[in-house]
Order: structure tokens, then sequence, then C-alpha cells
């Protein structure tokens, strides 16, 4: 399994759209991995993890088909990880010859609901037709030939089920947890209750350097504890490699000072364009 970070921020991108902050004012002078866009994770060559505004601008820069994508994992219906009118380009007189004429979207009902309020006025019925929108609640299991994916409660918006995932391909196991707070002990055990290894954790980090607590983000401090959490229920293969990414601008760290305190944790911090493979 291989994951590709093709952005790496939270919401308001990195630097922020309308700040001005010496965070952001750095960004912009130093650019390279100071620069994230809205987070989005390719897994393998044809599965996204969300599908922010900034899908456009990943297709360019990393010379993406994005009509090779089987399915999107979605988290929540926030607009930096769910932007529905782009799926009205999936077909003619806007897309032609797709690599695949179907996708699937894994979502919970918000998500649902919201794809298709805002796509209704520009969704033509021949190109809704080969989108498949799948509803899924905490713990539902999704099993294919070539994948099986877990939905696991977000600790996020309270008005709205918001999900976080275990994907699994090729006996290599990953969770992504983007736009979660800390989760409580009994998710990890009941994921490992299902049969569920990790040898990629990816984790929020849009705090940076610090602990935040029990909120709907995570600083490094919190993301170091849920990890710790998976190994102590036996959640983790040997070697697991653990990422943060989801990054704001409301840290004064740049990357390389972000990298030199997760370091000394165990842990790699994502920038736009990372990469980590896992093979078994």
């Amino acid at each position: 399994m291989k994951l590709t970070f093709l952005g790496t921020s939270a919401a308001e991108g990195v630097p922020a759209v309308f700040c001005n902050c010496p965070t952001c004012t750095r960004a912009k002078e130093k650019g390279g991995k100071e620069i994230r866009t809205r987070s989005q994770i390719l897994i393998d060559d044809d599965i996204l993890f969300d599908f922010p505004m900034d899908t456009y601008m990943h297709m360019l820069r990393y010379k993406l088909d994005l009509s090779a994508i089987s399915r999107v994992l979605i988290t929540h219906a926030h607009m930096d990880h769910c932007y529905p009118q782009e799926f009205c380009m999936r077909g003619g007189p806007f897309a032609h010859e797709l690599t695949r004429e179907k996708i699937e979207i894994f979502c919970n009902s918000s998500v649902k609901d919201m794809f298709l309020s805002d796509s209704s006025r520009e969704m033509r019925e021949e190109v809704g037709k080969n989108i498949d929108l799948r509803v899924l609640h905490p713990y539902d299991r999704v099993e294919a030939p070539d994948l099986t994916i877990i939905a696991l409660p977000a600790q996020h918006t309270v008005s709205e089920e918001c999900l976080v995932y275990y994907v699994e391909r090729g006996n290599i196991g990953a969770v992504l947890l983007n736009d979660t707070g800390p989760l409580d002990r009994r998710v990890y055990e009941r994921l490992k209750d299902m049969g569920a290894k990790v040898d990629i954790a990816v984790l929020d980090c849009t705090y940076g350097a610090v602990k935040h607590g029990n909120g709907r983000h995570m600083g490094l401090y919190d993301a170091a504890e849920q990890a710790e959490i998976m190994r102590s229920v036996g959640l983790f293969n040997d070697g697991a490699h653990i990422v943060v990414t989801h990054l704001s601008h409301n840290t004064d760290l740049d990357y390389d000072g972000m990298q030199t305190k997760a370091g000394a944790l165990g842990i790699t911090v994502a920038y736009d364009g990372y990469t980590v493979e896992r093979n078994r």
C-alpha cells in the first residue's frame, strides 16, 4: 500500500487564504514544504481519502488521472473534505474517455444530503447514474475482493456523524484519522476485535506541537498519545509508521521545527507530496 499526501493543511490552507500572520508570511516567502494545500490522500493509484476544493490543483500538480479513481472515502460535510460540485464534470461533455465508468463514494448521511443538494442544479442524469453514494455508519465494514474498509466514529462536529477510516489492502492496514479529536480507547479496542492490524497510522495535527486536549482536533502530543493507545491495545504491526497531517497556520513552527519535535516521538510530519509505502 502506498499513501501519497496530496495536501496536508487544515481548511484555510497554509498560507491561509486571507491571513498575514508570521506563519503565513513565512510560508509565502520560503515556499516548498511550508506550503500546504487542503488535506487529501491518494491510496495506491485508485482511492482518494477526502475530496477538497483543491482536488483539481492536486490533479495538475501530480498529473493524476482522476477518472481512474474507483472509490472516495469522505469524512464529513465541510467543504475542505467534500466538494461535490466537481463531480458534475465526471462525464460528457466535460470529460471523455474515462478510465473507469463508475465511482463509489463512501460517506455519512450528511455528506450524501449535501452532495445531492449541491450538485443538483448541474448534475446530468447520465453522469449521476455512475456515481454510487454509499452511506456508512461507525463500525460498518465493506469487503471487496481487493480491499477492506471499516468506518470509525470521529470526534469532530457534534451535529454530524463524522467518520474516519481503516483501510486494508494486500495485508497492509492503514488507519486514517483526519479532522478528529482524540478517540476513546474503546474505538481502538473494537477495531482490534474486528481483526484490524495497523502498518500506517495517519493522525490529525491541526494545532501543531501542542497538546490540544479533548476537542475536535489534535496537536502533536495528542497524536502521540493516540498512537500509544493503539500500540497498547495491540493494533500496531512491528515497524508501524506514524504520520501527522492536517496542520493549520496556528503554530509558530516551520516544517523543520515541527519535524524535530515529532521525530523525537517517532512521528513523521507529512508535507504536500510526501509518500509512505508498506509491502508485505
